[in-house]
């Protein structure tokens, strides 16, 4: 590989991290900020809403502050990977299972709970 080859790879592995390190901020800035929200006007739909209903509304917030956690987590991950590999000199990656995984999972919960909230509409009454 020539040196221009070398730039433009690690230009590359440069934007994915920036990019990974990117959406795991905008998810956690989501995540709070529908927790905000839906505590905010709380009591506008706590009057409507069943006993059930306000279970599950209090595990949605749970979960969803279980999802900033992994993306704390995620962001960690992805620093660390950066360490190892100046450490090891060797070239850092983003695919890496303990940047991956509680990626997804934070990404696959994250998702089912807020179309859940969303399609709340009992909650606000109508």
């Amino acid at each position: 590989m020539d040196e221009q080859s070398e730039l433009n790879m690690d230009e590359q592995r440069k934007k994915a991290f920036e990019f990974a390190q990117e959406v795991a901020k905008q998810l956690i800035t989501l995540a709070t900020a529908v927790i905000a929200i839906t505590l905010t006007y709380s009591k506008d739909f706590a009057t409507h809403a069943t006993g059930n209903t306000r279970h599950l509304v209090t595990f949605s917030w749970y979960f969803l502050l279980i999802s900033v956690l992994f993306g704390l987590w995620t962001l960690m991950a992805l620093t660390g990977n950066l360490e190892t590999a100046a450490a090891n000199n060797t070239a850092p990656s983003i695919r890496t299972p303990n940047v991956t995984i509680p990626a997804l999972i934070r990404y696959r919960l994250q998702t089912l709970l807020i179309i859940y909230l969303v399609g709340q509409k009992r909650l606000l009454g109508r």
